[in-house]
């Protein structure tokens, strides 16, 4: 988490873009896309370890300006540097997966999680073309392993959770210390105005929402009829 403070605090300029390094006191060269990709999978991470829903809203941030200033409709993924650098010969665009996973595939596994905790159909869709994209091209699978893992989201093993009430921070504990492929998981300890959340807080218990693909269950109360569920397959 001080790791995160210290990215918004020095490195996030007013101006809306990350610089890519930092030396005395003064960061320089702007960012590449996978400096965005990984900072804004590192603020959702953080917002499932600690339903803090600040982090979502810079990761949605970051997310808006990567469209603003990377995404290229044409080719249906990110280019790897700003359209406001110097232009290259050729534009670039990162998807192949090695020992750190491509700029593009990170930004795909982003937009799904966000458009899920926004309810932002745009996101899914984009993740979807870039999905789609990627996947009749494959002939040596683990040069792709993280678009794979971006296909899964899209299977009917997937699912959300969210929990919502007094208790949710212990229960999330709970749920990560326990293997959940594919899940989605939200959260609030109070009334949430995000979008997946929003009118789902209890000050009398804490309830639990499953869905899939955004549709949902009527809640319950019951933790174990939950990992039940989860676990069952589709």
């Amino acid at each position: 988490m001080q790791n995160a403070d210290f990215i918004i605090k020095k490195v996030w300029s007013e101006e809306g873009h990350l610089f890519r390094t930092y030396k005395n006191g003064t960061p320089t060269i702007q960012g590449y896309l996978e400096d965005y990709a990984h900072v804004i999978q590192g603020f959702i991470t953080l917002y499932e370890a600690t339903l803090d829903e600040s982090w979502l809203q810079h990761a949605k941030q970051l997310t808006d300006y990567c469209f603003d200033n990377f995404y290229d409709a044409k080719a249906q993924f990110f280019s790897f540097t700003s359209q406001k650098e110097e232009n290259l010969i050729t534009a670039h665009f990162e998807v192949e997966d090695n020992v750190i996973p491509s700029a593009n595939s990170v930004m795909a596994s982003n937009l799904f999680h966000l458009s899920i905790y926004f309810n932002n159909a745009y996101y899914e869709t984009i993740c979807q073309q870039m999905t789609q994209n990627i996947i009749p091209t494959i002939d040596y699978p683990s040069a792709y392993s993280n678009w794979l893992n971006v296909y899964l989201n899209f299977s009917e093993q997937n699912k959300e959770l969210a929990v919502c009430g007094d208790t949710a921070f212990d229960y999330l504990v709970k749920l990560n210390q326990t293997y959940l492929p594919n899940l989605i998981v939200a959260g609030s300890t109070k009334q949430s105005k995000l979008p997946f959340l929003e009118n789902r807080f209890s000050e009398t218990e804490t309830l639990f929402y499953l869905c899939q693909n955004r549709t949902c269950n009527l809640p319950t109360t019951d933790f174990e009829e939950i990992i039940t569920k989860i676990q069952a397959k589709s």
